[in-house]
């Protein structure tokens, strides 16, 4: 016997509202007894964290026993479990029969079947876990553990990897024959497939924009080295006893959300502060996207930092201000330097499951000389500006689920509270906090009762790596699902600098 998955039309990756469709194909080379023949949509996201080593200060001797004991903390959320039973069929009202046996024939059989992704995880519905524990006959454990875990209502993660034995989201397609012999195991098959998530509803656009902004002084002095050669030696000029001061904003538009697989709605302004006889000018440019990943297990917390080199470019010598510049008159950097280039097929969007969360930052380095056209000084500053950020898929809700959202009632928000101010150097003030409801307040994007007759998302789909091994997770001898995980930390990445003042304009 054997069997196997072949979808129709498989797409390189799937989102919320799509139908995943195809045929179980069933191999007999002799006569079979059949109980149920069951199709599983399913999605994993599973942390996995070693416990901190040695007693921590005024713990008690039995929770440094049990630390000892339990050295691995881990969670496996079923994030998505649909089940539907392909052979002998049932109706829509009526309920799965188990217990008997069919006949099946020898040779090829193909049963169709056709199943929606919704909207949510699913991990902590009630009639989801009973299922996990004993629908079809069977007697999974997966249902009591989700019972007991933490459960987050949110939109369905995207597929995540990069974290190997610490923390992953997988999504797959499963195929279960169910034999009533004790003697003869059932046979599975599985398929992995890639998932990105509807992004929320964006808000109207407007023409406020997000900013960070630090200023600049450069120090008023004579020139360290000019153009020399062996036979001539070229004099430094004098510079004036005024060196230029100003300052920089980066800007985006307010929400600060990026899209997945496109460029930078970033812009980048300069002002002149004082009458210098010198220009200002633009000798280097960086743009790194920071990715932090909260892996939670239990008890145990620990966020990795990822990053991304969006821009890196060095030896400019742009003018941006001048002596016959008015004062405070802003400078718009020319764009074509960043504009043409989309973020990595690597970034998710953000996201907030049951275990896991993903936050992004954007941090712009700019760096600065003066002097004149021809004659840079080596006297350099590098102004980093950093914004904490959104990012969305880009896969658009479709229209009639827009009409839906507008239609439900608000949800109000509890108020922030805010932090005391602190001191900090004036010319690296603190940046703005953001504004809106904290994570935990927002409600669900959406409801999976909103999509029942709402067709699935029309519109472009960027292109999304998500799982590096579309087949993974493996099944073993047994046809359970075998995932690659060991109690692994991983290496912490760089951490963030410091940021510029900042707020919506």
């Amino acid at each position: 016997m054997s069997v196997r998955i072949q979808l129709d039309n498989p797409h390189a990756f799937y989102t919320n509202l799509d139908f995943m469709s195809g045929r179980i194909i069933l191999s007999l080379t002799s006569d079979e007894n059949v109980s149920a023949i069951v199709v599983k949509l399913e999605g994993e996201s599973r942390t996995v964290l070693m416990r901190p080593m040695g007693p921590q200060l005024g713990q008690p001797l039995y929770q440094q026993r049990q630390q000892r004991r339990e050295g691995v903390a881990t969670e496996n959320h079923k994030i998505l479990y649909k089940v539907a039973q392909v052979f002998p069929t049932v109706g829509p009202n009526q309920a799965p029969m188990t217990g008997m046996a069919y006949t099946l024939r020898a040779g090829q059989h193909e049963y169709p079947f056709r199943i929606k992704i919704p909207f949510n995880n699913g991990c902590s519905d009630p009639q989801t876990q009973q299922m996990q524990m004993g629908a079809f006959g069977g007697f999974g454990l997966s249902g009591l553990q989700q019972m007991q875990y933490r459960h987050v209502k949110r939109t369905l993660p995207p597929s995540l990897t990069g974290f190997p034995g610490e923390a992953e989201i997988r999504y797959y397609i499963k195929v279960t024959v169910q034999r009533p012999s004790l003697f003869k195991e059932n046979r599975r098959n599985a398929i992995g497939f890639k998932f990105l998530p509807i992004e929320p509803p964006r808000p109207a656009k407007t023409q406020n924009e997000v900013y960070a902004r630090r200023p600049y002084e450069f120090k008023a002095g004579l020139a360290g080295y000019g153009k020399k050669s062996a036979m001539f030696k070229k004099k430094p000029t004098q510079m004036s006893d005024t060196a230029p001061k100003g300052e920089v904003d980066a800007r985006l538009p307010s929400p600060a959300v990026l899209t997945c697989n496109e460029p930078l709605p970033l812009r980048i302004i300069a002002r002149k502060l004082n009458e210098s006889a010198e220009h200002v000018f633009l000798t280097s440019l960086q743009v790194h996207l920071f990715g932090f990943t909260e892996v939670r297990a239990q008890d145990v917390v620990r966020t990795e930092t990822s990053n991304w080199v969006l821009l890196s470019t060095s030896g400019l010598s742009i003018p941006i201000s001048g002596p016959n510049d008015e004062l405070r008159k802003e400078t718009v950097l020319d764009s074509s330097l960043w504009d043409r280039i989309p973020l990595p097929n690597t970034v998710a969007p953000s996201f907030h499951t049951c275990n896991l969360t993903r936050k992004y930052e954007l941090e712009v380095r700019v760096g600065l000389g003066y002097g004149v056209p021809g004659e840079i000084q080596p006297q350099t500053i590098t102004l980093p500006l950093r914004f904490q950020i959104e990012i969305y898929s880009g896969i658009s809700p479709p229209e009639a689920l827009l009409s839906a959202m507008a239609s439900r009632p608000t949800v109000p928000v509890r108020p922030q509270a805010v932090p005391p101010a602190q001191a900090s150097d004036p010319l690296y003030p603190p940046q703005a906090p953001p504004s809106g409801p904290a994570a935990d307040d927002a409600p669900p994007s959406y409801e999976d009762a909103m999509a029942e007759d709402i067709s699935p998302a029309d519109g472009p789909r960027r292109e999304y790596s998500g799982v590096t091994d579309v087949n993974a997770p493996g099944l073993d001898e047994k046809g359970a699902a075998a995932p690659k995980y060991s109690a692994m930390q991983g290496n912490p990445g760089p951490g963030p600098g410091g940021p510029g003042v900042g707020g919506i304009v």
